[in-house]
């Protein structure tokens, strides 16, 4: 579809262009003929120039939560996969497996691939 759609788009960018130059010689005529000359040009360019690649696309990266426990003495940390509504210093409903306390997120993280050298 997509050399079909620019292939489209050229000939109705040279209509439009053909449109613009070549309009009424009427001044009634003339200003209607040129506003549309130039929305098919651009609508024409439009096409042209439009990519719908989506097979070259890449996926978000990953994104994680952090979470630790509301307990100054406890060291407990968790790590998980991001989910919609988490926000930094949410109040979490779970309890800390260690010592019962409460849990805040801490931190959301995109985690970023290392470029291979």
């Amino acid at each position: 579809m997509g050399l079909v759609s620019k292939f489209l788009g050229i000939i109705i960018a040279v209509s439009g262009i053909a449109i613009l130059f070549f309009g009424s010689s009427d001044p009634v005529w003339s200003f209607g003929y040129y506003i549309l000359g130039l929305i098919l040009m651009s609508v024409g360019l439009t096409l042209v120039t439009s990519r719908q690649d989506a097979k070259d696309k890449k996926p978000p990266p990953p994104t994680v939560t952090e979470i630790r426990c509301d307990n100054p003495e406890c060291t407990f940390k968790e790590i998980r996969d991001f989910q919609k509504g988490d926000y930094i210093l949410k109040p979490m409903d779970a309890q800390c497996p260690k010592c019962q306390s409460s849990m805040t997120i801490h931190g959301v993280y995109v985690v970023r691939e290392e470029e291979p050298e």
